[in-house]
């Protein structure tokens, strides 16, 4: 694990920038208590735009962002080029999961498959150590391409993510054990990641009109079970699917669901704002390249208190 310099969140207004509306989010952040969290995949490491452009545009994503610990997937090489330009700490496993933090990175937790998960104990301005896992999970079949749900009944839709379930549950077996042998069994906990599943709290009667099913999906229906919160469906109880979809806006035509998730667990800490980010790099910004966002994913943010 490299060991990079953090740097300080200054006492100021921290401005989120979202592409919906282009609507401008105000936090007044307190230091001992308040921190962001992004997941995003970055696809095939940032690099879709080009071998240096690419990378430099998640670099201004995340900048702007002003997010303090990625859940980064997709990683794949360009994990030490952009945490040393954010100057964060980085613990990367495998090529694909990698955790980024402006605060210290204490110990790795790191459990279950090195492609699927890693994990860290962070230690947060107040100096509460923090559960922190980056994970991507498989899906069996392709059910986001245009017409590839034409006809297919909510069975073979459950099937598609089958794995997705059966993984993230390994996941958080591992994890619980790990931590209840370890120093860290009452810190809180904050899974994030690429979960190539949609959540059953989108399926809903109410959002039938939305998505067409009703529909419970296993992995979403698990990790909540186990008490974690959904963190944007907490922000956000009214299901509207455009405002939730996690696909970035390079692939309109994709069907538009969230598989791009933020969950925590412990009472001492509550999450206060989130919001989808995936606001275009301008062309001027970086070497006259068009504007445009440098991933298939859009990054999601949640901005934590912890009391």
């Amino acid at each position: 694990m490299k060991k990079l310099l953090a740097t300080r969140i200054k006492l100021l207004p921290i401005f989120l920038f979202l592409l919906q509306g282009c609507a401008v989010i105000t936090i007044n952040p307190t230091p001992e208590s308040d921190f962001s969290v992004m997941t995003w995949n970055i696809w095939h490491g940032g690099r879709e735009d080009g071998e240096k452009v690419g990378p430099q545009k998640v670099i201004r994503v995340i900048k702007n962002s002003r997010a303090d610990i990625i859940a980064m997937q997709e990683t794949y090489g360009s994990g030490e080029l952009i945490s040393e330009a954010l100057g964060f700490n980085f613990l990367p496993r495998g090529t694909n999961v990698s955790i980024m933090s402006r605060f210290p990175i204490l110990e790795d937790i790191s459990v279950f498959h090195e492609f699927k998960c890693v994990g860290a104990i962070i230690q947060l301005p107040d100096k509460t150590p923090l559960a922190f896992y980056s994970i991507e999970l498989p899906y069996d079949a392709e059910i986001w391409a245009v017409g590839t749900r034409e006809g297919k009944s909510k069975e073979e839709l459950l099937a598609a993510c089958a794995s997705s379930a059966s993984d993230l549950e390994q996941i958080l077996t591992l994890a619980k054990a790990k931590l209840a042998e370890s120093n860290y069994a009452d810190a809180p906990i904050i899974i994030a990641g690429d979960f190539n599943s949609m959540s059953h709290l989108d399926y809903t009667e109410d959002a039938i009109d939305q998505y067409g099913y009703i529909i419970d999906w296993p992995t979403s229906k698990y990790i909540t079970a186990a008490g974690f919160t959904d963190s944007f469906r907490e922000q956000y109880p009214t299901v509207n699917r455009k405002l939730g979809s996690t696909w970035s806006p390079r692939f309109p035509n994709q069907q538009q669901d969230r598989i791009d998730f933020i969950y925590y667990s412990n009472n001492s800490m509550k999450s206060v704002k989130s919001v989808k980010y995936d606001r275009p790099v301008e062309s001027h910004d970086l070497l006259n390249e068009p504007a445009a966002f440098p991933s298939d994913h859009a990054a999601l943010i949640t901005r934590f208190l912890h009391e």
